[in-house]
């Protein structure tokens, strides 16, 4: 940052206003140019240059720019129409073209000619003169910015507007739902001279999270989703009143998932055939089954999906509901580390501290300013202006292309200083059409106009270029928003089901097999001799590791000769995680918890997994 220079003096303290008047006075002849002057205490040589020359402008001070007013003007809407199509530029690439361009167009300068580069002075300067902020770019996804088009957003809210018409839904009763991921691993708060921050885990437990909000501002419980093979009723410990909870292999939702949070939802938003609802989602795969979709027909539920990859802009959950609960979130987890010094956040804890999170960030009015901000309620299909839309018409050329370069990307020197850090970028703030074909022209006061030069700015900051790729065919139908309760959609769900259950039976051999080596391995377990090995209570990583080895060397003395044998002891690594993870919650956890070891499979479980109070005769789920 350059040093603040404290205005001292006296001089040009006078306004463009007192300008104007002296010169009005002075031509209707009522006084002098000199008296004129003196009145409004403008130096009389300058008020006389002023006039002589019509440059009534503010004055200014200390020498002049190196850029005139029109050229700074070609450069700023270049530099907005990049950042306006996700390719903003940093502060040195802006300094680079600008030493650049005054060379090109033998302008004089004073900048750095070893390091090829405008001062720092002139770019902050420039950002003031022309309305420029530097700002963290957010990270946008290729499909998201070709996806979000005026004519798939239109699509959208003709869709909204036909369903709306034939229902008339009311503001209670229209619906967004959609799924976020929480983690028991929290992101260290920001503070001065801080060098470290207590977390959890190295690595958290993915735990997702359905909500689903109204127009008029009205919350239905969440639903959580926890990494599991069953569920224990302490994760429901102090959570949020009525919420659901459930399990998967991988804590992420389901086509089964998804149609047991319809029947919560369905006992908390109560549809009838007189108050109907309607529920606005995304096209997960999840959403989209023949089983919700007779549920929806049977409850008096219309499901209309957004386009996709357009979350991001049309989803109120997702413009500006889950930023604050996370943020929520992640202060209660630092308050619990704080408070709890030594104690890890398991996912016996996300409950209670997302029921805190979220009964700050769930209000009335903010629900109502959700849905009004991506114009579902009250409808306003033209609450996105053209500028929005400006990446997709960028991106969207009707060529096949789908990689982009930047010919004149240079690699930037690794000695300089950055003054912003990674991933910021020059953005401009106003919302306009910023477009270098289309930059307002002005006589330029001391330089030669724009077309007189021998390079432009589009020349040194160009729009990345594309190369032309033949891109594979793809099987998948191009998808777009859709009401996913229409009658013509039954059909394709119908194949659907079909094609899924075809899969599963052409799978059932394999299946059956994988199975049969399963039931082998049980087998070989049973036939050893328990009763040598002492079986432990407290069993750290140490003590299974060494009980494997043991394990091994008697199923390797029982049948030699055995091939089944073989293939399962060869495989000594993967044997080993099994016995280090919880097969109820695929887990580790510390060292000092109690676990219990199957009799049948010989896995090992967490005490509170497996619901037992004794190791004695434990017996898993998987082998009940």
């Amino acid at each position: 940052m350059p040093k603040p220079r404290i205005r001292n003096t006296e001089r040009a303290k006078w306004s463009v206003e007192h300008l104007n008047a002296a010169k009005r006075l002075y031509e209707q002849g009522e006084i002098s140019m000199r008296a004129a002057a003196k009145r409004f205490e403008i130096p009389f040589s300058t008020l006389q240059q002023r006039i002589k020359k019509k440059k009534m402008v503010t004055p200014t001070m200390g020498r002049n720019t190196v850029f005139t007013g029109e050229q700074e003007e070609e450069m700023a809407n270049q530099i907005k129409y990049l950042a306006s199509i996700f390719y903003g530029c940093t502060n040195k690439e802006v300094r680079r073209m600008a030493f650049q361009y005054a060379e090109k167009n033998g302008i004089t300068h004073n900048f750095n000619t070893e390091l090829k580069l405008a001062g720092r002075d002139m770019l902050i300067a420039f950002q003031k003169r022309n309305q420029i902020s530097i700002r963290k770019a957010e990270a946008t996804s290729l499909n998201r910015a070709t996806a979000f088009n005026k004519e798939e957003v239109n699509r959208f809210y003709e869709l909204l507007q036909q369903v709306n018409e034939k229902h008339n839904f009311s503001p209670r009763n229209i619906y967004n739902v959609d799924e976020t991921g929480i983690s028991t691993v929290q992101d260290p708060a920001k503070g001065q001279k801080r060098v470290g921050s207590m977390t959890s885990w190295e690595r958290g437990r993915n735990i997702t999270v359905v909500c689903a909000m109204s127009a008029a501002g009205g919350f239905i419980p969440p639903m959580f989703i926890f990494p599991r093979q069953r569920h224990s009723s302490l994760l429901e410990k102090d959570g949020p009143i009525a919420a659901a909870y459930e399990c998967s292999k991988n804590g992420w939702i389901t086509e089964e998932l998804f149609v047991k949070w319809l029947k919560h939802f369905v006992v908390h938003a109560k549809p009838s055939e007189s108050d109907k609802v309607l529920l606005i989602l995304d096209n997960h795969s999840s959403h989209v089954s023949l089983v919700a979709y007779d549920f929806c027909r049977g409850n008096n539920i219309t499901m209309l999906s957004i386009p996709p990859h357009t979350s991001h802009r049309t989803q109120p959950l997702d413009v500006s509901f889950y930023g604050p609960l996370k943020s929520y979130y992640r202060n209660e987890c630092n308050l619990y580390m704080k408070s709890h010094a030594g104690e890890k956040i398991s996912p016996y804890e996300v409950a209670s501290l997302f029921r805190k999170a979220f009964a700050n960030a769930a209000s009335v009015g903010k629900g109502e300013a959700r849905f009004k901000a991506t114009g579902i309620y009250p409808i306003n299909p033209h609450v996105f202006k053209d500028e929005d839309y400006l990446a997709a018409e960028a991106l969207n050329e009707p060529k096949e292309i789908t990689v982009f370069i930047n010919e004149n990307d240079t690699k930037l020197d690794d000695d300089i200083a950055q003054d912003i850090g990674p991933g910021q970028e020059v953005t401009g703030c106003s919302k306009q059409h910023y477009s270098s074909e289309n930059i307002v022209s002005a006589t330029p006061s001391t330089s030669k106009p724009l077309s007189s030069l021998n390079c432009t700015v589009e020349d040194l900051l160009p729009k990345p270029k594309k190369t032309t790729r033949v891109e594979k065919p793809n099987r998948r139908p191009k998808q777009h928003s859709t009401i996913l309760t229409s009658t013509p959609l039954k059909d394709l769900l119908q194949e659907k089901e079909f094609k899924k259950n075809e899969k599963l039976e052409k799978n059932k051999g394999k299946t059956n097999k994988r199975k049969g080596l399963k039931d082998a391995k049980r087998n070989i377990i049973d036939s050893l001799d328990k009763s040598s090995i002492e079986e432990p209570k407290i069993a750290d990583i140490t003590t299974r590791k060494k009980l494997r080895t043991k394990l091994s060397k008697k199923q390797t003395e029982s049948s030699p000769e055995s091939d089944i044998d073989m293939e399962i002891c060869s495989d000594n690594e993967n044997y080993e995680t099994d016995l280090n993870v919880c097969l109820v919650c695929n887990d580790y956890g510390p060292n000092s918890e109690v676990w219990y070891r199957c009799t049948t499979c010989g896995q090992w479980a967490h005490q509170l997994c497996s619901g037992k109070d004794t190791p004695r005769g434990y017996i898993c789920d998987f082998c009940v």
